[in-house]
């Protein structure tokens, strides 16, 4: 007798639009969080929107916005609420305690994704630092309610005090451990950075928004046949190869983006971003076969995070990858699209996957090279 196959536990997605004016723009990132949420391997059920001028305190949602939820929840029989918007500690309490499921906020769900992606030390501990940043005051305030801090003194120092402190104090620990560890793997790594850059063979970077084709750029200019799939985040930590296929060079296969990543993210993936920011030249990959508001929408969001890191974008060429996927005369519109967007910047239309423009691509990259150094 067959075993039937488990479905996957069900999701609800929900999101609080604080624009009253954006009729575009949030189906946009609606769109790209459901495909996160699927990624991190839950079936999306339902979409709840509530336009609000700010979040409420305590649920996010406003009260009535909130019963409705947990009916949805009850009628779909849903065992997460994913929450677009990034929640502070009270308002996934609240919403746990009120709704009785498991509540997950865009960066929760994005550590899910990096928790089945993970496969090395490094990106594992750079997952535990970014899940105990966010995680702290969450549990430090679930604790104080489980043990009554601050409610209930039968005397100066009750047992449930006692537990509430060993709790937040082991927490704590574990962070300054791993964000020390973290910090000598950092050291190391810009001294093997400056190493390499001794050798005087350039470092070029190859990234982009995530599912682009990084890493089948990368296995196309090195020929190794590193891991590539459609799921997000396949590439957590660096991965550098001395290739000598167009002129000796490092190439540097990264870590995807991804939209509105929040900041303390930035902050445990320091070590892995660090080989973007000191890179001699960037490879920005743009998936010409999204449908346009899409790619542009991915590109704007490469763009900010490349800001945010201090690159200078003057050292940057635009891969437009995917080209086999349309006729000429997509690719000449795309092509236009991006190069009025991103002017001066130069774009390349290649294919990883067929191997193709790839010269045109490396030479162009040489080209920008030398005039950064000059």
């Amino acid at each position: 007798m067959f075993k039937s196959m488990k479905s996957r536990p069900r999701a609800l997605i929900g999101m609080i639009k604080t624009n009253p004016h954006d009729h575009n723009l949030y189906l946009l990132k609606l769109t790209e969080f459901k495909s996160l949420v699927e990624a991190a391997g839950y079936e999306v059920c339902g979409v709840v929107v509530q336009v609000r001028s700010k979040e409420s305190v305590n649920y996010a949602f406003g009260r009535g916005k909130v019963e409705e939820i947990k009916n949805l929840i009850e009628e779909k029989e849903a065992s997460v609420f994913a929450v677009y918007n990034i929640l502070t500690s009270k308002q996934k309490y609240n919403l746990e305690s009120y709704l009785g499921v498991s509540v997950l906020d865009r960066y929760e769900v994005t550590l899910e994704i990096f928790d089945k992606a993970s496969s090395d030390e490094l990106s594992k501990l750079q997952i535990e630092l970014a899940r105990l940043i966010k995680s702290y005051p969450y549990e430090k305030l679930k604790a104080s309610f489980k043990y009554r801090v601050g409610r209930e003194h039968p005397w100066k120092r009750s047992s449930g005090e006692y537990i509430y402190h060993s709790i937040v104090n082991t927490l704590r620990r574990r962070m300054a451990k791993v964000y020390d560890e973290l910090e000598e793997r950092k050291k190391a790594r810009i001294e093997q950075i400056f190493k390499r850059r001794r050798i005087g063979s350039p470092i070029i970077c190859i990234t982009g928004y995530y599912s682009s084709g990084k890493t089948s750029l990368f296995n196309a200019l090195t020929g190794l046949n590193k891991p590539v799939s459609p799921k997000p985040f396949t590439t957590l930590s660096s991965k550098y190869y001395l290739s000598n296929r167009y002129g000796e060079v490092f190439l540097v296969d990264t870590i995807g983006f991804v939209h509105d990543l929040d900041p303390k993210m930035f902050e445990s993936f320091e070590l892995t971003l660090n080989d973007i920011r000191f890179s001699d030249a960037v490879i920005l990959v743009v998936d010409c076969s999204d449908p346009q508001p899409i790619m542009l929408f991915r590109l704007s969001t490469c763009l900010d995070v490349l800001k945010n890191l201090n690159v200078d974008f003057n050292k940057m060429v635009i891969a437009l990858n995917k080209i086999d996927l349309l006729n000429e005369n997509e690719v000449l519109n795309r092509l236009k699209i991006i190069s009025d967007y991103v002017n001066p910047t130069p774009v390349v239309p290649i294919s990883a996957e067929k191997k193709l423009n790839l010269e045109k691509l490396m030479s162009t990259v040489f080209s920008r090279l030398n005039q950064y150094r000059a």
